[in-house]
């Protein structure tokens, strides 16, 4: 009888809990729609760290009204305005995931206002080169952002089986505290915020812009060149402006961005559904084993995203340096505009291949994640202790899950402006939390109907 009512306990908590959850996720992440879109425009205008201020500020007063609210013992209703509060204010973090990844971009943009002295060859090696090192750059992004939610699931669950909410809400306090000191000591890279009214040397593609690029002959005389630099004034857009060129996107961006939505949904996180999954028959984890369960499958995951991503660039990286040692030692005067004619072929064709690369990875993650997914959806038939195993083995084929992301944000990266960057990077931010907030409302709710 007493194991009767506590399992009746047990599911009364999980449905009011699976309830106030999506309510409040779907608000917060409703009202941050608008928020990341809004710190998007003026990360371009007034620079990123003025951007992250708003953000941090958001993020903030979270965490004190949420510590308001546990110190309290106020209704766990109260935890939504604590989100609506996040969702006003910044948007949270995936606002600031898209705000350091349009730091990453300027800085694997940089090219000093210069153009870049030598051939088109020269030319065409520094923008591959740079295109390589925001793909892994993304890819690390994404790797410390994981990290740190598995870091904090695994305390988290740690504290407050052991130490229950109040220390925990003051360990969450402490370590808001380096923040704004290291906001205060990041330099400045956005373009607009820095170089207001000169020219600047910008990324774009030809089914963006229609700008002329500058490369630099030998003779320092000026040549047209369709490359991804383009010389462009900056100019103050408004946010009439700014709806505007989210209209006038290209379809490849609107490809990409569904891809990024379906991803979401799924793929993006999957704490809100999993906790409810795993906190259920034959399972029946507590906060510390899924705490911890979650923590190390993300640790995991990343390092086997970030060690396939480096081992590709390298290889590629290696396919050219070799390739630049054959034509050099064929060089001779007669044949030196030979040479640059079939370099320059090569490096167009090795362009397409990078393209070829970047998108049958994306697709090659996506059918291994769902393989993961079948897998985890099978698991509850099992028994308890063969449905556990289970849901070991399924987090191997789960290593993909950090490839997809930070490819296409190199790639949509790669054919935007650079004064658009930080717009462009919200705008992500924005679809990855419409597919998260169907990850986190409607599927925690379909799971405890069934």
């Amino acid at each position: 009888m007493n194991t009767n009512d506590s399992s009746a306990g047990r599911e009364r908590a999980q449905k009011k809990t699976a309830v106030i959850q999506s309510v409040k996720n779907f608000l917060g992440l409703g009202f941050g729609i608008l928020s990341t879109l809004f710190v998007g425009y003026m990360s371009d205008k007034r620079g990123r760290r003025f951007a992250l201020g708003i953000i941090l500020l958001g993020e903030a007063l979270k965490v004190l009204a949420v510590s308001v609210v546990v110190f309290f013992n106020l209704s766990p209703w109260v935890f939504v305005l604590c989100e609506i509060l996040e969702g006003i204010i910044g948007g949270g973090l995936l606002s600031v995931a898209a705000q350091l990844a349009a730091c990453i971009a300027d800085i694997t943009h940089s090219s000093k206002c210069v153009a870049v002295p030598g051939s088109n060859i020269d030319q065409m090696k520094y923008t591959r080169r740079m295109i390589k090192k925001r793909w892994l750059l993304f890819t690390l992004l994404d790797a410390v952002i994981t990290c740190g939610m598995a870091f904090a699931n695994v305390l988290s669950g740690f504290m407050i089986v052991h130490y229950r909410f109040y220390a925990t809400m003051l360990t969450c306090i402490s370590f808001l505290i380096p923040l704004p000191i290291n906001l205060c000591c990041m330099t400045e890279t956005s373009v607009q915020a820095v170089q207001v009214g000169v020219t600047v040397v910008e990324n774009s593609s030809n089914q963006l812009s229609d700008n002329i690029s500058i490369i630099t002959t030998e003779d320092n005389e000026p040549q047209t060149s369709q490359d991804s630099y383009s010389v462009q004034k900056n100019s103050n857009n408004g946010c009439r402006n700014k709806l505007r060129v989210i209209s006038n996107l290209p379809a490849t961006h609107f490809i990409l961005s569904i891809i990024i939505f379906l991803f979401s949904i799924c793929g993006v996180t999957d704490v809100p559904y999993l906790s409810l999954y795993l906190m259920s028959e034959p399972f029946l984890w507590n906060t510390q084993a899924l705490g911890l369960f979650v923590g190390l499958r993300d640790v995991s995951c990343t390092f086997a995203s970030v060690l396939c991503v480096t081992l590709v660039v390298r290889l590629q990286r290696n396919q050219f340096l070799q390739h630049r040692l054959d034509i050099n030692d064929k060089d001779t005067p007669e044949s030196v505009s030979v040479s640059f004619r079939s370099s320059t072929t090569f490096m167009d064709r090795l362009k397409s291949v990078d393209q070829i690369v970047l998108i049958l990875l994306v697709f090659f993650g996506l059918v291994i994640f769902c393989v993961h997914q079948i897998i985890m959806g099978l698991a509850f038939k099992f028994p308890m202790s063969t449905a556990n195993i289970v849901i070991y083995l399924a987090t191997i084929p789960r290593f993909t899950k950090g490839l997809q992301i930070p490819i296409l944000r190199t790639m949509l990266s790669k054919w935007t402006e650079v004064s658009k960057q930080g717009l462009i990077m919200s705008i992500i931010a924005v679809i990855e939390r419409l597919g998260i907030m169907i990850s986190a409302t409607v599927l925690p709710l379909y799971m405890l109907r069934q």
